[in-house]
């Protein structure tokens, strides 16, 4: 499944040692090119995308099992979120509501789920929307594809799309002063507080710097 939204593309300013300007870039700014692990095979790969007015068109195709994955078809792989609500069909009064959380679009998603009626206690089936969930485990914002470039440390778990994207959290890390134009869905703002933390700075900064080794060996 595409993203719809446009990357946030604004005008950079002269960098200055040890300052950092938050220039109101998106994360989605960085997703042209998303290291990933195939979903079937584990091998990595590489998403890649590009911007059209309204629209992301995206690609992935395995080295390992040949697994194609185009946005045209609209395929989503990843973590998804089933949401279902009927009335009870037993005394017709109390609503009946299911909600869950599935690692994988592709591992089974049934088309219903069991719900007990709060107040009759009986048991229904209940017809259930599935939806992709971004939020959560670290994946690809085009096809849920899980991310390569991850790394657990003792303050978070750290993650990137790629090289660009390590770099630009490792200029934000390092900088002593940081300044912002206000833009409240940028990046930056978004960040996890544990990363903003001065005493979790030499933690990052290792990991982030392991990370772009990886990343330029498996480029």
């Amino acid at each position: 499944m595409a993203v719809q939204r446009r990357p946030g593309s604004r005008g950079r300013t002269t960098p200055v040692a040890g300052r950092h300007f938050d220039d109101g870039r998106s994360l989605q700014a960085f997703a042209d090119r998303v290291a990933v692990r195939c979903h079937r095979c584990d091998t990595p790969g590489w998403v890649l995308a590009s911007w059209a007015p309204y629209r992301w068109t995206a690609r992935f195709r395995c080295t390992g099992c040949s697994a194609a994955l185009d946005s045209v078809d609209n395929p989503w792989v990843g973590p998804v979120r089933l949401d279902g609500r009927r009335p009870c069909g037993h005394c017709g009064h109390q609503w009946l509501s299911v909600h869950q959380h599935r690692p994988s679009a592709t591992t089974g998603v049934p088309g219903t789920l069991p719900a007990e009626c709060a107040q009759c206690g009986h048991s229904s089936e209940v017809s259930v929307t599935v939806r992709p969930l971004r939020a959560g485990d670290p994946a690809d914002p085009h096809f849920g594809l899980p991310l390569r470039l991850v790394e657990p440390t003792r303050a978070g778990l750290l993650w990137a799309y790629n090289t660009a994207h390590l770099q630009a959290l490792l200029d934000y890390v390092n900088a002593s002063l940081r300044e912002s134009r206000g833009v409240h869905r940028s990046m930056f703002s978004r960040l996890p507080g544990w990363m903003k933390l001065a005493r979790n700075r030499a933690v990052v900064q290792k990991a982030i710097t392991r990370l772009i080794v990886s990343a330029r060996i498996a480029a």
